[in-house]
């Protein structure tokens, strides 16, 4: 199939439905598809009844002596008919003659073997039209070409069509004798690039099926859809068993077939030796390409390199002299591939010389650095470390290990080296944690003084504390105890210390012993610790954990210092690699999240273009955290899940908090599904007690079916916070859960002790949002009217929270407890409902919904509520009308028709139509 191709062929058409005679040119660059255009043509219905003469000449047979010419003519003469050969007999012997006699190359023949090789034609013509083809004209013999120019001044008297392809840039196409045939087309067609439209059909011819959109754009932003680059491509992309699908699109477009590079190199290998320089300069320089730079590195002077790069551009594999590019990256990098690489290594080290001098970006120097097997650049370190700090700056920690990796593999001192690693470890921390700590580890060996190694230190994300072998508390200690107390330093070291402080008491928050010793010391920084500086507010963070997980402090306490932590730390998305994402817990822990959602909002705006897929991942479950805080359990369902699938199991930390805050979220909402593929997960932290506690969770919900073994678990992840002694009831619902489960086995003494302690902690605690559910819980384990009271003073308590989710479920047992025919009842379902819908909290409204349709007609209500449009309307659908009818009656919409029934519905506490009758009875007594 022929792509893209139209236009050219419909000019060639019409100019063989004329009949007359005619020279076509076919003319581009290289791999444009100027032979495909010749089949194409040749297929032609206007060219079914000609006879075919067709040759591609080859470099090699420019030697022979009219050559071309004989590849044309004998399988004419040979496959002519015996009638044809007696009419020209004599024209045919003596082309014959002309043919096969012997004469030097190079010489023109005579004006009679001329004029008897055109008579061969011109007989044939007489029989029916003739399609000469000749491709690649350029590589014909002189012979063949005089001949063909001799030719081409008869065609206006025969009908002949003579097509010719020349390719651009070709050092033969300037030559004499090729021009003089060129100059005699009377029609010059130029097939150009295929359209990023037809790229996917020869994708499909390929594989047999439609590629994905993203990997067929990368294909042809790879080739710029060259037919030959675009071949080559997917005949290499099929035998590497690549898939034409969004996940192997990069690495499609990242091929550098052979086949592709032999052609090339058979095109540029013959051109003059500065051409071959300019090409393989502009090949290592890449978009850094300039005239100045080219010449430089090519070593070619001005004239040679102007020539060379008009040269690359006929050629069709470069763009412009101005601003010389390769037309496509997959042209640069296969040309530079094919420079040996000990040249191909001097010149990227000169490059980087050149560039620096020059005073181009670090990064621009920084790539051709990395192509070196050892930075030997005197200022390479220098520029490789800038390099990684404008990577890391603009979000690419990546990048930036590279740079630093590569600088480290220089001889270099002690306190350079450590300075290099720390730099390496601050950016390694965004995506490889455990690289990060170790590499921390080996900078504070090479560090000189405790300032130096402290500084090193602190650089270390607390989060990865949990789940590495490394000694990293001992370090963290041994730093701090060679800095000293920080009421002895001033300044900078008081910074330090305070940081380092900060980690320690992160690092231990499972201690008892030490968690009382952070609560101890929060208290004795008084009613307004500073939080004026990075260290003070990085080290009140987990002093804030502490008091939170020991329920030490009133939950108004913490919140209050929490907000006033968040309203002097910058929204940054590097606050993850802190201790700062304790304050989240804390504030969510104390239902207070309107200044931290705030702060977030923010942190995400920030954040856009910066942040690592480990930066998104915690950002998104503290936001899921939030939204979870206010009831919102389904939207914290999405965040999380998409914090989870980001973050991957390759990034452990973030991957083990959204696992956490999804764990929460299957339990509360009895996700069976989410809670099976948490458990089938491997974590590296296992031993956390959140994440023990969070995964015994999950085990008890899975096993709900077995009602002791499920009581089991969640008993576990109960007496493993609480050895820790985290007793705040807000960190996990283990107790609500597990006091259920005592009530569903008899055991209504155990489950009222558990639940009575749980609401004794939520007391202590103070937020309303854990209080009200420790009393929702606990009106179902007591009997009496008190279950009622205690149940109100739920609903009562719940209303001054942030948590939607926990009012609704309240409402929900209040309505179901007073009963629909209660109008308090009544009431309660219908905010219940309210909440729920509002909340996306289906299987929640779905009850209040199934509750209300139990209850009479509130007549009082539904009199001082139904509008006379309500009315009318409830009262034609009674005689039997259709919502169209009554719509056409009323001439409203049937829309409104909708909306006046379920408002009516809803006033008169009615579940359907079937109901409406007996309502409006109801309200008429």
């Amino acid at each position: 199939m022929l792509l893209d191709r139209e236009v050219e062929l419909d000019l060639a058409a019409t100019a063989l439905g004329t009949g007359e005679g005619a020279l076509v040119l076919v003319s581009g660059p290289l791999g444009v598809g100027k032979s495909a255009l010749l089949d194409g043509i040749c297929a032609l219905p206007a060219a079914r009844n000609a006879q075919h003469l067709r040759v591609s000449a080859a470099p090699m047979e420019r030697g022979f002596s009219l050559g071309a010419a004989r590849q044309l003519l004998e399988p004419a003469l040979r496959d002519a008919s015996p009638t044809a050969m007696a009419r020209c007999a004599a024209v045919a012997n003596r082309a014959r003659s002309a043919l096969d006699a012997g004469r030097p190359v190079g010489e023109r023949p005579a004006e009679p073997v001329l004029d008897s090789l055109t008579s061969v034609i011109e007989d044939m013509a007489r029989d029916q039209p003739v399609l000469i083809v000749v491709d690649e004209l350029q590589w014909a013999d002189l012979a063949s070409l005089q001949w063909l120019r001799h030719l081409s001044r008869r065609l206006a008297d025969l009908p002949v069509m003579l097509v010719c392809a020349v390719r651009d840039g070709d050092g033969l196409a300037g030559h004499p004798a090729v021009q003089g045939v060129v100059e005699r087309a009377t029609h010059i067609l130029r097939p150009g690039n295929l359209t990023q439209q037809d790229t996917p059909t020869l994708i499909h011819q390929y594989y047999g099926e439609a590629p994905d959109e993203a990997f067929a754009a990368a294909c042809h932003q790879a080739t710029g859809g060259n037919p030959l680059f675009l071949h080559c491509l997917l005949a290499d992309a099929v035998r590497r068993d690549l898939r034409p699908v969004a996940d192997h699109a990069e690495a499609a477009a990242a091929l550098r077939p052979a086949t592709l590079q032999q052609r090339l190199l058979l095109r540029l290998d013959p051109q003059a030796e500065h051409v071959r320089r300019v090409a393989r300069a502009m090949a290592v320089l890449g978009d850094e390409s300039s005239p100045e730079l080219l010449s430089e590195l090519g070593e070619v002077d001005s004239t040679g390199r102007d020539h060379a790069l008009t040269k690359l551009t006929a050629l069709g594999l470069t763009s412009g002299t101005e601003r010389p590019r390769y037309v496509h990256a997959l042209v640069q990098g296969t040309v530079a591939e094919g420079i040996p690489l000990e040249e191909r290594t001097a010149m990227h080290a000169l490059a980087a010389e050149l560039l620096h001098r020059a005073g181009r970006p670090a990064e621009q120097v920084a790539e051709h650095l990395m192509a070196l097997t050892a930075p030997t650049y005197p200022l390479a370190t220098q520029v490789l470390r800038a390099a990684a700090g404008t990577a890391q700056g603009r979000g690419a920690p990546e990048v930036a290990a590279r740079y630093l990796r590569r600088a480290l593999m220089g001889s270099l001192p002690d306190s350079e080296r450590a300075e290099l690693l720390v730099d390496l470890a601050t950016s390694e921390r965004s995506f490889a944690p455990y690289a990060a700590v170790r590499h921390i580890s080996q900078a504070a060996l090479l560090c000189d003084g405790p300032v130096r190694r402290a500084r090193a230190v602190v650089r270390l994300a607390p989060s990865a504390f949990a789940s590495t072998l490394l000694p990293v508390h001992e370090l963290l200690q041994e730093t701090a105890d060679a800095l000293g107390p920080e009421d002895r330093l001033r300044g900078p070291e008081r910074e330090l210390a305070l940081r380092l402080e900060a980690r320690i008491r992160q690092s231990t928050l499972s201690d008892p012993e030490k968690l009382a010793g952070s609560v101890a010391r929060l208290v004795g920084l008084g009613p307004e610790p500073k939080t004026g500086t990075v260290a003070e507010r990085e080290l009140l963070a987990p002093l804030l954990g502490a008091a939170t997980f020991s329920n030490a402090l009133p939950a108004h306490e913490v919140a209050q210092l929490g907000n006033r932590i968040l309203e002097r730390e910058p929204a940054l998305p590097t606050h993850v690699h802190t201790t700062l994402p304790l304050v989240t817990a804390s504030l969510v822990a104390a239902d207070d999240v309107e200044t931290l959602s705030s702060w977030l909002d923010a942190v995400q705006e920030n954040a856009v273009g910066r942040q690592t897929p480990v930066e998104q991942a915690l950002i998104g479950t503290e936001r899921a955290l939030v939204s979870m805080a206010r009831g919102r359990l389904t939207a914290g369902k999405k965040q999380a899940l998409a914090a989870f699938e980001l973050a991957g199991a390759e990034h452990d930390e973030a991957f083990t908090v959204s696992s956490m805050t999804l764990a929460t979220c299957a339990i509360l909402t009895r996700d069976d599904q989410l809670a099976d593929r948490l458990l089938a997960v491997k974590y590296r932290a296992q031993e956390d007690p959140y994440v023990w506690s969070g995964l015994a969770m999950l085990k008890g919900q899975a096993k709900k079916g077995e009602l002791h073994t499920a009581l089991g678990y969640f008993l576990d992840a109960g007496r493993r916070l609480e050895q820790c002694g985290w007793l705040n009831p807000a960190l996990l619902p283990w107790a609500s859960a597990a006091a259920f489960l005592h009530l569903y086995l008899g055991e209504r003494k155990q489950a009222r002790e558990l639940s009575e302690l749980e609401v004794e902690r939520a007391r202590a605690w103070g937020a309303p949002g854990p209080l009200g559910r420790a009393l929702r819980v606990y009106s179902h384990m007591i009997e009496g009217p008190s279950s009622t009271e205690v149940l109100t003073e739920a609903v009562d308590v719940l209303h001054l929270s942030a948590n939607r989710f926990e009012l609704c479920q309240a409402l929900l047992d209040l309505g179901a407890r007073l009963g629909p025919a209660d109008g308090r009842g009544r009431a309660a379902l219908r905010q219940a409902h309210a909440e729920a819908v509002d909340c996306e909290l289906p299987w929640l409204a779905r009850r209040a919904e199934e509750l209300l349709a139990e209850a009479p007609p509130d007549r009082e209500a539904a009199r001082g509520q139904l509008t006379r449009a309500e009315r009318k309307v409830a009262e034609l659908a009674t005689s039997g009308m259709t919502n169209q009818t009554i719509a056409k009656e009323l001439n409203i919409t049937c829309r409104a028709v909708e909306k006046h029934l379920t408002n009516c519905y809803r006033k008169m506490s009615i579940p359907g139509r079937v109901h409406l009758t007996a309502a409006l009875q109801e309200l008429d007594r």
